[in-house]
């Protein structure tokens, strides 16, 4: 025995059914964030060039980002602090900065943390100046790399 179901019954069915399987937006991609993505190290003579990819999805301009930075040596052990100048990162935008790191083969490299923003400005989303914890709580981190990094 089959059923019968009005017109307007199955096309209020299929738009409800289409309305469903629509992707919702999650709340992860709304959150402003700092993307730095640890992209390459490479050896350049007795030097290592870190790679970083840094996207800014804060919702403003950062005028300039200066992470305080620690390199772990294979062994887990802490082989020195830097200072990576970021510069500017323009809001909406990606850039591309390496840092030249003298006395170390990349092979030794088994870590990197970020431990802090030594620089930070520019406007918050709420029209404040930023603050070095408010750029930390926004890093997105992730490596590309065969070193990871941390925060």
């Amino acid at each position: 025995m089959a059923i019968a179901i009005p017109k307007p019954a199955i096309l209020t069915l299929v738009l409800g059914l289409a309305v469903a399987a629509t992707p919702v937006r999650s709340q992860e991609q709304a959150q402003p964030s700092l993307s730095i993505d640890l992209n390459a190290l490479q050896q350049v003579g007795p030097a290592c060039r870190l790679v970083f990819v840094a996207t800014n999805k804060t919702g403003a301009a950062i005028d300039e980002l200066s992470l305080e930075t620690v390199l772990f040596n294979s062994s887990g052990t802490v082989d020195r602090f830097a200072l990576f100048d970021f510069q500017a990162l323009p809001y909406g935008k990606t850039r591309v900065r390496q840092f030249d790191l003298p006395d170390i083969s990349c092979g030794d490299i088994g870590r990197v943390l970020i431990n802090g923003a030594a620089s930070c400005k520019g406007q918050s989303l709420n029209g404040q100046s930023l603050k070095g914890p408010e750029c930390v709580d926004l890093l997105e981190l992730k490596s590309s790399s065969k070193t990871e990094i941390v925060g």
